[in-house]
């Protein structure tokens, strides 16, 4: 038998509270449910990427149309 000290307290939630933490935590499930779905939907309206090659893609140098191409290539 196992006697408790007088200054000994029981925490506990009562039924509001526990009812209040379940609440929250089927709106935090729900809203990251509707967060999942919502940008499940967005990925798949996104257009596909192009099939084709494109130009440069294989290329490690800077393209020419850009600022300062000029001075980064000189030494090649």
């Amino acid at each position: 038998m196992v006697i408790a000290h007088p200054t000994t307290q029981v925490v506990a939630a009562g039924p509001a509270t526990a009812l209040l933490l379940v609440i929250v935590g089927v709106v935090v499930v729900a809203g990251l449910l509707a967060m999942f779905w919502t940008g499940r939907r967005r990925a798949a309206r996104k257009s596909p990427p192009p099939s084709a090659p494109q130009p440069g893609a294989d290329s490690w140098d800077t393209p020419p149309s850009s600022p300062g191409a000029k001075d980064q290539n000189e030494g090649r």
